[in-house]
C-alpha cells in the first residue's frame, strides 16, 4: 500500500470539511420554498436514492454470488446515501442551484433512519449479522456533513456579503482537496485490486451508471431536477459505509471492497459529468 489508509481518510476529513462549508454558504430560504414547490418530485427522488437502488444490489450479489466479503462491501456502499460530495457533484451536473441542496439535506437527515432500517433487511436476506443504530448514523452524518452546512448556512445569513465572497474561494479550494484526494485512492488503486479483484470497481461502476438512469427516471419530466436526482441516486457514501464495517468489525477485505466500488463510482461520475458538458456544449 502506497499510501496509508488512515492518511486518506484523515485527508477526507478535512477535504469533506471544506467543501460542506463551501455549500453551507449557497444556503438560504430559497433552498426550502424550492423543495416546498416540488415536494412530489423531492419524495419520488429520495424514494428512488432509498428503495430501488440498494434492491438492485440484492439482485446483484444474488446474481452473481460473489465472495462474501466483496458482497458485503458492495451491500454496504449501496444502502449508504448521501455522499458529502453529492450536492457539488449536482451542482457540476447543472442541478437546480436551489433544489439540489434541499434534495441533498432531506437525503442525509432520513439517513439516520434509512440506513439501519437497511441493515436490519439486509440481515434478515443474508443473515449477515450487521448492526447499526440511528445514533451511530446521526454521529457521522452530524460532524461529518450538517456541523459545516450550518456554519456555512449561519455565516450567509449573518454576513450574505462576505459569504458570497467566500464561497467561490472555498469552492475552488474543495475542488482541489478533492483532486488531491482522489489521486492519493489511485494510487493505492493496485493494493485494492490485489486485495479482492475488479469485481467490486467494476460493480460500483456499473451500479452508478443504472442509479443515475433510476434517478433521473424519478424526476419525471423536471429538466431542472434531473442532473441533482441522478446525482442523488447515483451518489453512495463510503463514510457510512465504512462506518458500519468498523462497528462490526469486519474484515479488511470488506473494507477493500468498499473502497473498490467507491473508486468505481467515481470514475462513473467523472464520465457522466463530461457527458453533461459536452451535451450543454452542444445544445449551445
Amino acid at each position: 500500500m502506497l499510501i496509508p489508509l488512515q492518511w486518506i481518510g484523515l485527508f477526507s476529513v478535512a477535504t469533506v470539511f471544506v467543501v460542506m462549508l463551501a455549500l453551507g454558504l449557497m444556503l438560504g430560504r430559497e433552498q426550502i420554498a424550492a423543495a416546498l414547490q416540488r415536494r412530489v418530485v423531492l419524495v419520488a427522488v429520495i424514494f428512488a436514492v432509498v428503495v430501488p437502488i440498494p434492491a438492485i444490489a440484492v439482485l446483484v450479489v444474488q446474481t452473481f454470488e460473489p465472495e462474501r466479503a466483496v458482497a458485503a462491501g458492495i451491500l454496504l456502499m449501496a444502502i449508504s446515501p448521501g455522499a458529502p460530495v453529492a450536492l457539488r457533484r449536482a451542482l457540476d451536473a447543472g442541478g437546480d442551484r436551489r433544489f439540489a441542496p434541499a434534495l441533498h439535506l432531506a437525503i442525509v437527515l432520513l439517513a439516520v433512519l434509512t440506513v439501519p432500517a437497511s441493515v436490519e433487511i439486509l440481515d434478515w436476506i443474508f443473515a449477515a449479522e450487521f448492526k447499526v443504530t440511528p445514533l451511530d448514523i446521526g454521529r457521522q452524518v452530524f460532524f461529518a456533513q450538517l456541523l459545516p452546512l450550518m456554519l456555512g448556512a449561519g455565516l450567509r445569513a449573518w454576513r450574505p456579503a462576505l459569504a458570497e465572497r467566500l464561497e467561490p474561494r472555498l469552492g475552488r479550494i474543495g475542488n482541489l482537496l478533492l483532486l488531491v484526494l482522489g489521486v492519493m485512492a489511485l494510487a493505492d488503486a493496485p493494493w485494492i485490486v490485489r486485495q479482492i479483484g475488479w469485481l467490486p470497481s467494476v460493480a460500483g461502476f456499473a451500479m452508478t451508471i443504472v442509479a443515475l438512469v433510476v434517478g433521473a427516471a424519478f424526476a419525471w419530466r423536471d429538466p431542472e431536477v434531473r442532473p441533482a436526482a441522478a446525482v442523488a441516486a447515483a451518489m453512495r457514501n463510503p463514510g457510512l459505509a465504512l462506518l458500519i464495517a468498523t462497528l462490526n468489525r469486519a474484515s479488511p477485505t470488506v473494507i477493500a471492497a468498499v473502497i473498490g466500488y467507491a473508486l468505481g463510482l467515481a470514475v462513473a461520475i467523472v464520465v457522466y459529468l463530461q457527458w453533461r458538458k459536452r451535451f450543454y456544449a452542444r445544445r449551445q
